[in-house]
């Protein structure tokens, strides 16, 4: 083991953790984040062997960190939870994680911990049945990109990636339009098989004469088709909502 991230987003934590870390750890290299996406940031451009996330952070906490890194192909390090809560293990776990420290964390926790790991040293792997992401992280050109799902207008399939819309622009993510169906079913509905919508963006469902049938969005000018099939639950769901 060569090279270690600690995430959190308390400086004091950082401090503490790291000096743990000397004393366990003599003569690896550590590096610091923040936040969950200078996190992100620093793993798509430096794979470490090992990284402690503090679970609650502003923004993308540790959690959703883990469940990014496979959207952004990034390869799987081994991941130790650090939080004040004890609350969060079953869900750490879930996701893959190979520890799980509540502060403050004392040397002798730390030392059992790395011993688990040096002998099994298993990796990452998210279930589908994960915490659902409030945000929506890219890759594109190397730079690392994202914005809150409460944002998004619409997901569109094209080709080899989809589309996510919103007002300030889009992101391209490399992720099956079924996938983003199933894990934000409660904020948007399928309209088309190759569109998924907000429900509270919806302003209306149009029908031309020529039999083509579009949705118009509140406050953004694109007009989105609307499949034949889909059409009749759509209208009931825009007249009576959930």
């Amino acid at each position: 083991m060569t090279e270690v991230l600690v995430a959190d987003d308390e400086a004091l934590a950082r401090v503490r953790l790291r000096q743990l870390l000397e004393m366990v750890l003599p003569g690896v290299e550590i590096i610091e984040a923040c936040d969950g996406r200078e996190a992100l940031l620093l793993l798509q451009g430096r794979p470490v062997d090992l990284v402690f996330l503090d679970i609650r952070m502003p923004g993308i906490d540790g959690i959703e960190v883990v469940r990014h890194l496979a959207a952004l192909g990034v390869e799987a390090p081994r991941v130790i939870f650090t939080t004040a809560y004890d609350r969060f293990a079953i869900q750490a776990f879930e996701v893959g994680a190979v520890g799980y420290l509540v502060k403050p964390i004392r040397p002798e926790q730390l030392s059992m911990t790395m011993e688990r790991i040096q002998r099994g040293w298993p990796r990452v792997s998210l279930t589908p049945d994960g915490a659902r992401r409030r945000w929506i992280v890219s890759r594109s050109s190397g730079e690392l990109r994202m914005v809150a799902v409460g944002m998004v207008l619409y997901f569109e399939a094209q080709d080899k990636y989809v589309r996510a819309v919103h007002a300030q622009g889009q992101l391209l993510l490399n992720e099956p339009l079924a996938a983003l169906e199933t894990e934000f079913a409660d904020r948007f509905v399928r309209v088309h098989r190759r569109f998924l919508v907000a429900h509270d963006r919806i302003h209306r469902l149009v029908h031309e004469p020529s039999g083509d049938r579009f949705i118009e969005l509140v406050g953004y000018p694109a007009r989105i088709p609307v499949s034949r099939r889909l059409a009749p639950a759509l209208r009931r769901k825009i007249l009576a909502p959930d």
